[in-house]
């Protein structure tokens, strides 16, 4: 197996999970993931040191391969200036290529913590990789072309650039724990931050519902505070003579409204119409009593009524005694409407009113707070549950 398809089959295969084989508790993986990193850590200097030590070596050997096939006399070789001339330009173009690789190379052992806290172990896998990949890609046909007349020379290149493979995969494959540990470790390291987040935020959300819990009790006490207050108003005797008087008003009014309507029925419309159809003014009056007959007399005590019966001889003793009696059923409305007195619960309904919109706003958001706290133990339990996961594949199992 070459050494492209081994790292991609090393980083990307499923890791199976080892049998459980001890127990931690929650409170003791922070202490365990600082001694495990240490450990890790000086695993992964030691694999970086032995990593580094078998680059330097190969690249000794690679550049002294490339001054023997910079050294091979072309010009000496019994071929045709065609052939030459496609050895020279495949010789060139390779010794470019590999010096470019071991630019990369060189460059790889010096890798720092990558992206995405990727380690320098893991870093410099990937480097080594990319390296590989580039130049096996781009130096294929120079190589194919420079081998017509250097064989053995270029053939001793490949073979270096084999052993250097095969020993990178056989060391790739010796850390591959190494670097499974460093991913899990800074997976477990996120996720107990993340936790420790969560808890913070949580604490403040439950400070935040037990408030929204106290002001709403707040508001219901005072809730209960007034509604006593308009019991207490409403079993008052003012407050009973009060609601009295109103009955009788309805009654009384309900009486006015039914003398006019009985009053209506004495008036001869026609024969007034009749009487002032020559004057306009009056033919006015007439008419608009005719249309509201309820309305116009209240609005003038049916003053102009009684001018226009007056006036054209129409009235008599019947319509005389129902206007009467209107007049008196009022001035018992205004007699009852004096002694009315302001209803005290009228504006303790409209704080109560109030004071139930407030109720309604703080259980909404107090419900909303809920939701978010909910949602926050959810991804903290989420969190665990990745954690006891990762410590388990590393023989561990976190006690509840």
């Amino acid at each position: 197996m070459g050494i492209l398809s081994f790292i991609k089959k090393i980083f990307s295969e499923t890791e199976e999970v080892a049998p459980v084989k001890g127990n931690i508790k929650f409170s003791d993986i922070e202490e365990y993931l600082k001694k495990k990193t240490e450990e890790n850590n000086q695993k992964e200097e030691l694999a970086m040191s032995i990593i580094n030590e078998n680059i330097k070596k190969y690249i000794t050997e690679l550049k002294e391969n490339i001054k023997i096939v910079n050294n091979v006399n072309i010009e000496a070789k019994e071929k045709n200036d065609k052939i030459k001339s496609a050895v020279y330009e495949g010789r060139k173009k390779y010794i470019e290529f590999l010096e470019r690789f071991i630019e990369n190379i060189e460059e790889a052992k010096n890798a720092k913590e990558g992206k995405n806290d990727k380690t320098p172990l893991e870093k410099t896998t990937e480097n080594i990789n990319s390296a590989f990949l580039r130049f096996n890609e781009n130096s294929g046909k120079s190589y194919e072309r420079a081998t017509i007349l250097i064989g053995k020379e270029m053939g001793n290149i490949r073979d270096t650039l084999k052993r250097f493979s095969t020993e990178l995969i056989s060391l790739f494959k010796e850390d591959k724990d190494i670097i499974s540990t460093s991913a899990k470790l800074s997976l477990i390291k996120l996720k107990m931050s993340e936790i420790k987040e969560l808890d913070e935020r949580l604490v403040k959300s439950y400070e935040e519902i037990e408030e929204f819990s106290k002001k709403i009790s707040e508001k219901e006490k005072e809730n209960n505070k007034v509604s006593k207050n308009i019991d207490s108003i409403k079993n008052s005797s003012e407050y009973i003579e009060n609601i009295e008087r109103e009955k009788s008003l309805q009654i009384k009014e309900k009486e006015v409204e039914n003398e006019i309507y009985e009053l209506r029925q004495f008036i001869d419309f026609k024969a007034l119409s009749n009487f002032f159809h020559i004057f306009e003014d009056r033919m006015t009056i007439v008419k608009l009593y005719k249309d509201n007959f309820s309305g116009e007399f209240k609005e003038d005590k049916g003053n102009r009524l009684i001018n226009l019966l007056n006036e054209s001889k129409l009235n008599n003793e019947s319509i005389y005694d129902k206007i009467k009696q209107i007049k008196d059923k009022e001035i018992e409305i205004e007699n009852i409407r004096s002694l009315e007195k302001e209803d005290e619960t009228k504006d303790l309904y409209t704080e109560i009113e109030r004071i139930k919109e407030e109720i309604k706003n703080l259980t909404n958001e107090k419900e909303w707070a809920e939701k978010k706290k909910e949602k926050l133990e959810t991804t903290k339990e989420e969190n665990f549950n990745i954690i006891k996961r990762e410590l388990e594949s590393m023989n561990l199992h976190v006690e509840d």
